[in-house]
């Protein structure tokens, strides 16, 4: 692959409407379905979970067939038309069957586009040049997320009061819109390479010093994959994975069981319980993607200095802490402007956490993986994420309606504890797991 001039990367910002949809309508879909649709938090839960069920074979699926293919700019196209479709539908629906399916379209269609995306600058070009131009491709998705939550702070301020309702479906709309012109742009722009690259030869310490934003959301829908599992008898015996990747994977289950647990609950929480307005709620999540993209580069360096195991446990610690802060502050009679201010620093908190968390995870994961199974463990590992939302989304949802939001946020930080717990006691450096006998 030959190096290529700066003019070259124009077709990233194909990417920017596409993401600038995603972060306008994150916070919309709980929101919408629970106040339109009258849904309760149970089915706000399995509307994530839903996306997630599509969404994790999805990522499989798309990834085999553009290595087989060895073809990227249709499945980027099959990425933006669909979530283009699934937004359109959402803003429609009159019912939660008709909302379901257009999650469940949103997780199987756009999943298109996330094992696709980064290893397409890579094929684009020359190794030398991958640190710089991958940075600058996750920039513009992490620039696009932010600038949708703004618009969809702005458009929630502008129409607020009766016409919510309306303003909502229109929101959906927009970003469909958006969908379409990113579907546009990349059928002018994105490049088909000429030279494909094997998954298994990309090495990820050649992306150690790089920021890869990636956003946490409340549904399992990854805008950037570089691993996928590849699905064979061969590549999934248990033996390709020692037995402290496997401990380590039971840790990022538990993780991100706790985290959706969490996280499928507290808009409506935001929304119904505390009364704060739709664009107050996307403000509070403002909070968190911002914390999240000034530290990743900050938390990398960190990382180097004292080790992924290190600081991926303190930022379990502080997470088990932050989650039932949530419901705590608002136990506590303030004035209204303290309170909120005290859910926004909370929930930058956990920004920053999931800066450390997901930097930290993949160099985990890519230190303990076997060279000849690298592919196949970071597969897994995404694999997992996915798996731990869907679990948490159910479990958050209806944990919530059952017993209320004080009990479930203290179930999420159950969660992440044991998720501690192990990690704790796993041996990164040697390898095995601690006899918990002897320590």
């Amino acid at each position: 692959m030959s190096g290529r001039g700066a003019s070259d990367e124009k077709w990233y910002y194909t990417f920017l409407p596409y993401n600038i949809a995603g972060g306008s309508t994150s916070n919309l879909i709980p929101l919408f379905v629970a106040q339109t649709l009258k849904a309760s938090v149970a089915e706000v839960g399995i509307v994530s979970a839903v996306t997630s069920i599509a969404s994790v074979p999805a990522n499989i699926l798309w990834g085999n067939l553009s290595d087989i293919t060895k073809r990227r700019k249709p499945f980027i196209l099959i990425g933006f038309l669909g979530m283009a479709l699934a937004l359109m539908l959402m803003g429609l629906s009159t019912t939660l069957p008709q909302y379901y399916l257009a999650n469940f379209l949103m997780g199987l269609l756009s999943a298109a586009i996330a094992p696709v995306g980064t290893v397409l600058v890579l094929e684009s070009f020359h190794k030398s040049e991958w640190g710089k131009r991958l940075g600058d491709f996750s920039k513009v998705g992490g620039i696009g997320w932010v600038m949708g939550l703004v618009i969809g702070i702005a458009w929630l301020m502008i129409f607020d009061g009766d016409g919510q309702d309306l303003s909502m479906r229109a929101l959906f709309l927009l970003s469909s819109v958006l969908c379409l012109v990113a579907m546009v742009l990349a059928l002018r722009w994105v490049p088909e390479p000429k030279e494909n690259l094997k998954r298994g030869s990309i090495d990820p310490s050649d992306f150690d010093n790089v920021s890869l934003h990636m956003i946490e959301k409340a549904r399992y829908l990854p805008h950037r994959i570089l691993y996928t599992l590849e699905v064979s008898r061969n590549n999934l015996k248990l033996r390709n994975f020692s037995p402290t990747l496997k401990a380590y994977y039971l840790v990022i289950f538990l993780a991100f069981t706790g985290f959706l647990t969490f996280y499928v609950a507290l808009p409506i929480y935001l929304y119904k319980e505390v009364g704060l307005a739709n664009a107050d709620v996307f403000i509070v999540y403002l909070a968190s993607s911002i914390a999240s993209a000034l530290t990743y580069g900050w938390m990398g360096r960190t990382i180097g200095r004292k080790g992924g195991k290190t600081v991926q446990a303190a930022c379990f610690a502080a997470r088990i802490l932050i989650f039932p802060s949530f419901f705590l502050v608002t136990m506590i009679d303030m004035p209204s402007g303290v309170m909120f201010a005290s859910l926004l620093v909370l929930h930058a908190g956990a920004g920053l956490c999931w800066a450390g968390l997901s930097v930290a995870g993949n160099a985990i994961v890519g230190d303990l993986a076997p060279k000849e199974f690298r592919t196949q463990s970071l597969g897994l590992y995404n694999s997992i994420h996915g798996i731990g939302t869907i679990v948490g989304s159910l479990v958050g949802g209806f944990a919530a309606a059952a017993f209320g939001y004080g009990f479930v946020f203290a179930l999420a930080s159950g969660f992440v504890l044991m998720a501690l717990a192990l990690l704790l006691v796993i041996d990164l450096d040697k390898g095995g797991v601690k006899d918990t006998a002897e320590t």
